[in-house]
Order: structure tokens, then C-alpha cells, then sequence
């Protein structure tokens, strides 16, 4: 089967694209407000794009109504963010922080979880996650629909379980997860499909 992209509608596209590209990596992003409030929420078009130094991608839509996410804004006006990794444990309440609320709501205490500024930027990183990457912003674009925002990493943060003192993970004990399409998820360290409902 064969699908023309300027032939085919969107829905068709987005199954498509989602289904095809997996397991996706789950870019878990914290940030906070020019007025303080922490946000919290997942993005799976989210990936490395370079290593020295450490650069990553995330892609993020607009709101239905077509105002910027939290996630975009903050980002924007304070040039930082944290992107945290998901793991088994905290599976549960990464779906949590993807529901979506307003702007002055703190996705940290809806989802459970301790908030802790970064050594190398404001936004806060997530106390029980097992590694995150303090960034700063290095570069916003529009594609199309969407918000292409590069961060580079000024701080690596991992626990001392995960990684030894090069950098070797040891993924039984990281135990990441990656996003597949609609409710699946896959257990990056046993290839077994989970869902969230």
C-alpha cells in the first residue's frame, strides 16, 4: 500500500507517522513560568541530535485553540527547560503530567512528585527521576505546525545506580520506557508492549 502525502488526510498521516516511528524516546519536560508556577509534561517527538556538545530536539504542537502550550511558552520566555527521562516506575505519573491544564496549575503536586532546581538553570528537575539533562534553549523554528525547539545540555544528571563514571547505563536498572502509537508503550529493556489505559 502506498500513501500519497498531499492525497492523504491528516489522520491517516498521524497513525502513520506515530505507528511507523517506534519506539519513540518520551522527552519528559520540566519547566517553570516567568511568575514561578512548575510545569511538567511528555513529548515523544524527541530525540539526540548531536553529542559534543549534547543537543536535543523536542517537536511541540499548539493547543487546539491554537495558543502555545505551557511547555512552549515557558521555554521561550526563560530559555531553559529540563528534560527527564521516564522509566517503569514512574510510568503512571508521566500520564498524569500529559493531561492538560491551565497555565497557574503545578504539574509536580498533580502528578505526585518533587520538583528541585536545576544547579545550571531555574526550571526544575524531577527528584525521583533516575537522569535528566539541564538545558538551555539554542534554537526555536516553526515547521509547519509545530515548534522545533533545540536545547543544549549544560548538566547531565544520572544516579549513581544507572551509570558508572563513564557514562556505561545499565538499562535493567534504568529501566526506560519508549512510546509507541496510541495508548502502547514499549519497556526499552524487555521489548514487552504496555498500555495506559
Amino acid at each position: 500500500m502506498e500513501f500519497l502525502v498531499d492525497k492523504t488526510d491528516g489522520d491517516t498521516l498521524f497513525r502513520l507517522v506515530l505507528g511507523l516511528v517506534v519506539p519513540r524516546p518520551i522527552g519528559w519536560v520540566s519547566t517553570v513560568s516567568e511568575e514561578g508556577v512548575y510545569n511538567l509534561a511528555p513529548f515523544s517527538f524527541f530525540n539526540a541530535v548531536n553529542d559534543e556538545p549534547p543537543v536535543f530536539m523536542l517537536s511541540i504542537g499548539d493547543r487546539d485553540d491554537g495558543t502555545l502550550k505551557d511547555t512552549v511558552k515557558n521555554i521561550l520566555d526563560t530559555k531553559e527547560f529540563v528534560i527527564n527521562v521516564v522509566t517503569q516506575e514512574l510510568f503512571k505519573t508521566m500520564l498524569v503530567s500529559a493531561e492538560e491544564f491551565p497555565p497557574q496549575v503545578d504539574e509536580f503536586k498533580k502528578a505526585g512528585l518533587t520538583p528541585v532546581e536545576g544547579k545550571t538553570v531555574k526550571a526544575p528537575y524531577i527528584k525521583e527521576a533516575k537522569a535528566c539533562f539541564e538545558c538551555k534553549l539554542y534554537k526555536h523554528e516553526k515547521v509547519y505546525d509545530m515548534h522545533l525547539i533545540l536545547g543544549e545540555a549544560l548538566l547531565i544528571r544520572v544516579s549513581d545506580e544507572v551509570s558508572d563514571l563513564e557514562g556505561r547505563i545499565d538499562y535493567d536498572k534504568l529501566r526506560p520506557i519508549g512510546r509507541m502509537a496510541g495508548s502502547y508503550y514499549v519497556r526499552a529493556f524487555g521489548n514487552s508492549l504496555i498500555k495506559s489505559d
